[in-house]
């Protein structure tokens, strides 16, 4: 059995829309030239590139707030939640690489 805010979030929450506009987010980046290494920190690039990051955190916040809502978000889960969260996004880093030269 899963525990209970990975159910959730498996089968109420929205992560398409977390990884949608993380795939977005990759999409713009590699249009505007970044590397893997230039978005460790990012402090200049085009507005599209903030913008969808602000909506995918925007989204990731929200998962956060209704987990919250429901009484299952504590220091436990926070830490599972973001663990579960980098992994989704690493696998996605791979299937959208950025300009990187191998």
């Amino acid at each position: 059995m899963k525990e209970p805010w990975l159910e959730y979030i498996t089968k109420f929450g929205n992560l398409e829309s977390i990884e949608v506009a993380f795939i977005k987010l990759r999409k713009s980046l590699k249009d505007a030239g970044f590397t893997e290494e230039d978005t460790k920190s990012i402090s200049s690039g085009p507005q599209e590139v903030f913008m969808l990051r602000d909506n995918l955190i925007d989204k990731i916040l929200d998962t956060k707030k209704e987990l919250m809502k429901y009484g299952i978000w504590n220091d436990e889960t926070k830490s599972n939640f973001d663990t579960y969260i980098s992994r989704k996004l690493s696998k996605l880093e791979k299937k959208y690489p950025l300009n990187d030269v191998n």
